[in-house]
């Protein structure tokens, strides 16, 4: 099984008395799965089961979907989530699965499963608070890599206060590890039950209309061991306290706008409410942001310094100029460009452009939590519509994107030096009124590792075609891939997918696919496999106006 998931939104219960009190409406998916590749007693035949159902009354809204398998895609383990969030008036709930943020700090985008609310009484005040479990108990997988874990609870606050000039704001977190029902053999693998506690408090004020101040900070007590000391016991054998500050100055004026910052990380600052966390630096910016040529060139950019080893207890000092630019540039209708370079510190989920390429269903990418810290990006996109009218569009587009890493997730620095290249382009050519696309495209991905560097590079030929006024629609697709490691050729993949689906009166949708994947290996070894798919989908609403 894998699983309930749900992202929730608000429903307003004011609405109470208005027309069409009561409507339903949402949706169920069916696909039944053959695979020609298992191999042992695994059932080749997997069935997938997803819907969603909104029902609101009186404008509260309870949204609900879900999603079940009798088939396990990937290691990550199943999962029953759900989310319902009323509001009246101003204020907000969220019961079940959800996620907030009080700082970058602290609580910083997690998800939990428990309660939440948001507050908005007046323009003045505004209050959020959350408790809940950040981290389910797991027995972790260690030879695919996987740590065991405790499970993790967590609730904070923040509140704010806005004033004549500005706001200030103050933020509490707690996360601890419950060490009572303890993983099996956890001890033994180097892991320990953890207890982490936040405070901080921030501000903006803006004295006149052009310049505005903010501020930030926030001081973290992190136990490495509750059972030998408590977050709260700053003294204690287990417990590191760290410190955070961040403060930024803008001016703005008819030309765009010009600031300063500054952002201290104490080393070891760490936060149980954020999934990753950077320490260890000062960074000293200045940025600008202007737009030209009546609005065709906006230009945005960042340029500063940013020293590591502050505390001068590693061996080697870092001092770098950190930049940060982003420029688009759109000379007409037809074409625009946009470069964008970074060697700031930010988390990018990274996923080789082969996989992409040649995997047969979405189900066998599910697991999207392996992401890597991007030390330096760059990035530039082109788009030309060669021929753009009523009839057809003509349209050419390229993409590149480097990325250099230093480690992947893991509490371990990993894969250090890593970079990674994509780039891409193409030609579409769509028949607007025949509803008719055709689309070649090029890949070429090269993933440069402390121990190897791997490359994967091939066309993909596209077709899509609609009949019987669009209810009827077929798609083709030819992909050919080649991978190499250290410039020795390792294997090609060839891979065809068909698919058909026929909507009847916008409610019922059958669908059809099929993929064919060829593999051959520099061992000489060629396997191939097919994967079929085949489903149905029901689209339902009451009142009826609501169906379509």
């Amino acid at each position: 099984m894998i699983g309930l998931f749900h992202i929730g939104e608000a429903q307003q219960l004011d609405q109470i008395g208005k027309k069409d009190p009561i409507k339903i409406n949402g949706g169920v998916n069916m696909n039944q799965v053959y695979r020609s590749n298992v191999t042992g007693d695994v059932n080749p035949y997997s069935l997938v089961l997803n819907g969603n159902v909104n029902t609101s009354i009186y404008g509260m809204s309870v949204p609900l979907s879900f999603t079940w398998s009798n088939y396990q895609w990937t290691y990550t383990q199943p999962f029953n989530q759900f989310t319902l969030s009323p509001s009246y008036k101003w204020a907000t709930a969220h019961i079940g699965w959800s996620s907030m943020s009080f700082s970058p700090y602290s609580l910083n985008g997690h998800s939990f499963s428990g309660l939440g609310v948001e507050l908005d009484p007046n323009e003045k005040i505004k209050l959020s608070a959350m408790y809940g479990r950040l981290l389910k108990a797991s027995p972790g997988d260690t030879i695919n890599g996987y740590k065991p874990q405790y499970k993790r609870m967590g609730g904070g606050l923040k509140t704010t206060y806005q004033f004549q000039f500005g706001e200030i704001g103050v933020h509490f977190f707690r996360a601890w590890d419950d060490d009572e029902r303890p993983v099996d053999y956890i001890d033994s693998l180097g892991v320990s039950p953890k207890e982490n506690l936040v405070v901080g408090t921030s501000f903006s004020v803006r004295p006149v209309k052009s310049i505005a101040f903010s501020g930030e900070y926030s001081v973290s007590a992190l136990s490495e061991d509750n059972r030998i000391s408590a977050a709260s016991d700053i003294d204690g054998a287990a417990t590191f306290l760290h410190h955070a500050i961040k403060s930024d100055l803008t001016w703005s004026t008819r030309l765009g706008s010009l600031g300063a910052g500054i952002e201290y990380v104490e080393p070891g600052f760490n936060t149980l409410g954020s999934y990753y966390m950077v320490n260890d630096f000062i960074n000293y910016t200045v940025n600008a942001t202007t737009s030209l040529v009546s609005g065709k060139v906006n230009v945005a950019a960042s340029v500063g310094i940013r020293e590591t080893n502050t505390d001068d207890q590693s061996e080697t000092d870092q001092k770098d100029v950190i930049n940060n630019i982003n420029i688009s540039f759109v000379p007409n209708d037809k074409l625009s460009f946009n470069l964008n370079y970074s060697n700031f510190y930010n988390y990018s989920f990274v996923r080789p452009l082969f996989d992409e390429t040649n995997t047969h269903t979405e189900y066998e990418l599910m697991d999207t939590l392996r992401f890597t810290q991007i030390n330096e990006n760059f990035a530039l996109n082109a788009n030309w519509g060669v021929k753009v009218t009523d009839e057809q569009n003509h349209s050419i587009m390229a993409s590149v994107n480097v990325q250099q890493a230093t480690q992947s997730q893991s509490d371990a620095v990993e894969n250090s030096n890593t970079n990674f290249f994509n780039g891409s382009g193409g030609y579409s050519w769509s028949l607007i009124k025949s509803d008719f696309n055709l689309a070649l495209n090029m890949n070429y991905s090269r993933n440069k590792l402390p121990d190897a560097i791997s490359e994967a590079y091939g066309p993909i030929l596209s077709v899509r075609k609609g009949m019987l006024e669009k209810t009827l629609r077929h798609r083709l697709s030819l992909s050919w891939n080649g991978t190499y490691v250290d410039q020795i050729k390792n294997g090609d993949v060839l891979t065809a997918r068909l698919g058909s689906s026929y909507t009847i009166k916008k409610k019922h949708r059958l669908n059809l696919s099929v993929a064919w994947s060829k593999r051959s290996r520099n061992t000489g070894t060629i396997t191939s496999y097919t994967t079929a798919t085949l489903g149905y989908s029901y689209q339902f609403g009451w009142p009826k106006k609501d169906t379509d």
